[in-house]
């Protein structure tokens, strides 16, 4: 898959895909062109069979510091809200994405950069790794969902901490607020992320779809709603011929071979 931005390749491994941010210069900072060229690649990617995991990082120093602040200069009250818009059309789009979606993040992680990690489903970071949500910092908020999935996924307090103080976490402090999954040495982030997309390859393609949409639509309703949700769900799994292989697999006590199906 080439084509999509001067700012970010996309690279294939088998069913993974790999969306790595290469603005090295501008920290890879986001700016419009580079949100109009992911929305084209995540809708690409989100329509594509044969890829199963989706794994974003960046180069260089950091994962994505943020938006271009130079973008901001003279930019009218219309046109900062029309970007604020693109930028939540990608994040959402990630979110919603029908793949699981791993953030490997290798450096500063800031802004609209952490509210990528926020929208992504896993998180290995390298130790290296720096986040937080600076916007404060220059009279401003976030305005990718920062205010809104951080404190669904740490609880309001601290999230109020980070958002208040701008202050930026390490990969440690991320992990045990529940932010990252797994810290690792830098040099062992690309290889760290690949063995999680792989371990979840080998599970039912169907499966760890509804399960990733379960979790996002189960947390905005009530329980007993979330719970006739997955009710429905699993229904709708046990007559697929990769479910029927599963249990046959298990029962015959040998691997299972699913096709998403």
């Amino acid at each position: 898959m080439a084509g999509f931005s001067e700012n970010f390749t996309i690279e294939r491994d088998g069913a993974k895909a790999i969306l790595t941010f290469t603005r090295e210069e501008r920290l890879n900072a986001l700016d419009a062109p580079t949100f109009h060229d992911l929305l084209a690649a995540l809708t690409a990617i989100d329509a594509d069979p044969d890829i199963g995991v989706l794994i974003l990082t960046g180069r260089g120093k950091a994962f994505v510091a943020g938006a271009d602040i130079t973008g901001y200069i003279d930019r009218t009250i219309t046109e900062y809200v029309e970007f604020q818009r693109l930028g939540r059309r990608v994040y959402d789009l990630i979110e919603r994405l029908r793949q699981p979606v791993i953030a490997a993040v290798n450096g500063y992680a800031l802004g609209g950069g952490f509210e990528l990690v926020l929208a992504a489903d896993l998180v290995v970071a390298a130790e290296s790794a720096k986040l937080g949500l600076p916007e404060a910092k220059l009279g401003l908020l976030p305005g990718g969902g920062g205010t809104q999935r951080l404190p669904r996924l740490i609880g309001r307090n601290k999230a109020k901490e980070l958002l208040m103080t701008a202050d930026f976490i390490s990969a440690d402090e991320a992990r045990e607020l529940g932010i990252v999954n797994r810290v690792v040495p830098d040099g062992e982030l690309p290889s760290a992320a690949h063995a999680l997309a792989d371990r979840i390859l080998k599970r039912a393609p169907l499966a760890v779809q509804m399960a990733k949409q379960l979790v996002n639509d189960g947390l905005e309703a009530s329980l007993p709603t979330a719970i006739t949700l997955e009710m429905g769900m699993t229904a709708t799994l046990y007559p697929t011929a990769d479910a029927q292989e599963g249990i046959a697999a298990f029962i015959e006590k040998r691997p299972a071979q699913f096709r998403g199906r």
